[in-house]
C-alpha cells in the first residue's frame, strides 16, 4: 500500500507532463480553433437576443359564449393554422440577423375571480389567429388584454409570494401519442367527457391570492421527426426497408432485384423465395391480430399523419406565503394524468425543472432558485434543458387541442368568464342621418 500511492502520483505527474508537451506542440493550431468556436456561439447568442427584442408581443384574451357544442376538433383547426408560423431562413437572415422560428403561447390562467384563456403571439400573426378562431367560434370575443404577468412581481418567490410548478415532457419517444380527445368522446351528448373539466373546476375554487397558470409554448417544425415513427412501425411489423445505395454493386434498383439475387438465382430454387414471402405475410398478420401491437401501430400512424409543434408544457401555482398550500397542485397533476396511457405515451415532470433541492447542502436555496427559474421561463416563454438522452417534446395538433380547448356545454363551472351577448355590426339597410 505504501508503494502504491507514490506509483499513482508518479503516473499522474507523467500524464500531466505529456499533456503539457503535446499542448506545446499544437497550441498554435488549437487556440484559434477554440477561439473561433467560442466566438461563433457567442455571436449566435447575441444576434438571436437582438432579434427577439424586436418582436412586438400581443396578449389576446379569448372569451367564449355560454354554450359551446363543438368538440376540441374545432380547436385542432386553430392549431393547424398556427403552423403557418413555420418559415425557411436564408443564410444571412439566420446567422447575421439571428432570425429564428416564431413561437406563440396558449395560456390558461385561473384566479379567484375566474378563469381566462390567453394567447401571446407576435403582432404580425394576430390577424391570422383571430381569423382562425372566429372561423371555428363565430360568437367568441377576442380582445387585446393587459399582460397579467406585468401585474405580478418580477421575481417570485419573494418575501410576499411563493410558487411551485414543473415542466412536463413525454416519457416515451415523441412519435408515441398521448390519450387524445376522441378517446373521451361519446356519441350521446349527455355522456360526453371533457378532459379540461377537472382543471376548470379546480380553478373555480381558488381563493384570495391563489393563481394557477398553465402554458403551452409551441414552435412549428418540419416533418423530419416522423422518420422515427416510421422506423418503429417497420421494426414492430418486421418489415425490412431496403437502404438506398449507389454504384454498380448496390444492385439493379430499377429492375426490382439486387446484384446478389442475380448472382445466386441459378443456385436457388424458386419455391424458397415464395416461402420466405409467405412467412413474412403470415408474421405480419399475426402481429396485426395482436390488439396491443395494432393499437400502438395505429396510434403512431395517426400521430405522424398530422402537423406538429415542438412544445413546452409547464404549470405554476402561486399564492402568498402565509396561505401557501400545495393542495391545488394535485389537481393539476391529476389533470395531466388523464392523458397518460400504459402502452403509448405519458407526461412526466422534467427532473431538471422540479423545484426541489438536490444534494446534501443548501437544499432550500437550490429549491428557491429553481422556482425562480421556472417563473422567469414562464414569463419569457423560454425553453428549458431536458435530461440527457431526451429530446424536446413534440405534440401534434390533435394532442394540443386535447390539452387546450374551450370547455363544452357539459362543463358546469360558473367561474369561466363568458360573454352573455353577441356583438355585431349594424345592418346594411339601416338609414344614415346626415
Amino acid at each position: 500500500m505504501d508503494s502504491f500511492i507514490p506509483f499513482i502520483l508518479s503516473q499522474i505527474v507523467a500524464a500531466g507532463e505529456s499533456i503539457v508537451t503535446v499542448w506545446g506542440m499544437i497550441w498554435w493550431i488549437a487556440l484559434p480553433i477554440i477561439g473561433l468556436i467560442l466566438f461563433w456561439e457567442f455571436w449566435l447568442l447575441y444576434v438571436r437576443i437582438q432579434w427577439s427584442k424586436k418582436i412586438n408581443w400581443k396578449v389576446l384574451e379569448i372569451r367564449v359564449p355560454k354554450n359551446i357544442l363543438k368538440t376540441p376538433k374545432a380547436m385542432e383547426q386553430i392549431f393547424a393554422a398556427a403552423h403557418a408560423l413555420q418559415q425557411s431562413h436564408r443564410f444571412l437572415k439566420k446567422y447575421w440577423e439571428g432570425e429564428m422560428d416564431y413561437k406563440m403561447s396558449f395560456e390558461l390562467v385561473g384566479r379567484a375571480g375566474g378563469s381566462h384563456f390567453y394567447l401571446r403571439l407576435p403582432e404580425q400573426f394576430r390577424n391570422l389567429m383571430e381569423s382562425a378562431i372566429y372561423s371555428q367560434y363565430p360568437e367568441a370575443e377576442i380582445i387585446e388584454a393587459d399582460n397579467y404577468i406585468a401585474q405580478m412581481p418580477a421575481i417570485i418567490p419573494n418575501n410576499t409570494f411563493d410558487c411551485y410548478g414543473a415542466e412536463q415532457i413525454l416519457g416515451n419517444p415523441n412519435c408515441y401519442p398521448i390519450r387524445t380527445y376522441p378517446m373521451f368522446e361519446e356519441s350521446v351528448e349527455e355522456q360526453r367527457i371533457d378532459p379540461i373539466a377537472l382543471i376548470m373546476e379546480a380553478m373555480s375554487k381558488l381563493k384570495d391570492n391563489e393563481q394557477i397558470w398553465i402554458q403551452l409554448v409551441i414552435c412549428p417544425i418540419d416533418d423530419a421527426w416522423k422518420k422515427e415513427g416510421e422506423e418503429i412501425i417497420n421494426k414492430m411489423l418486421g418489415i425490412d426497408v431496403e437502404k438506398k445505395g449507389g454504384g454498380f454493386f448496390s444492385g439493379f434498383q430499377g429492375f426490382g432485384f439486387t446484384l446478389g439475387e442475380l448472382l445466386f438465382a441459378p443456385f436457388e430454387h424458386p419455391s424458397q423465395e415464395v416461402k420466405r414471402k409467405e412467412e413474412k405475410q403470415t408474421n405480419l398478420k399475426l402481429l396485426l391480430s395482436n390488439p396491443s401491437t395494432k393499437n400502438i401501430v395505429e396510434g403512431i400512424r395517426d400521430k405522424i399523419s398530422k402537423v406538429a409543434f415542438e412544445t413546452t408544457l409547464r404549470y405554476v401555482y402561486i399564492d402568498k406565503r402565509e396561505t401557501f398550500k400545495r393542495d391545488n397542485i394535485s389537481s393539476i397533476t391529476g389533470f395531466l394524468k388523464q392523458f397518460n396511457t400504459q402502452d403509448l405515451n405519458y407526461f412526466k415532470s422534467n427532473i431538471l425543472t422540479l423545484p426541489i433541492g438536490m444534494g446534501l447542502f443548501f437544499k432550500e436555496r437550490k429549491a428557491s432558485w429553481r422556482k425562480r427559474m421556472l417563473y422567469e421561463r414562464y414569463c419569457g416563454m423560454f425553453s428549458s434543458p431536458v435530461p440527457a438522452g431526451k429530446a424536446p417534446s413534440i405534440l401534434n395538433i390533435e394532442e394540443l387541442a386535447t390539452l387546450y380547448h374551450f370547455p363544452i356545454a357539459a362543463v358546469g363551472t360558473t367561474e369561466l368568464e363568458k360573454i352573455t351577448s353577441r356583438k355585431g355590426g349594424p345592418p346594411a339597410s339601416l338609414p344614415l342621418v346626415e
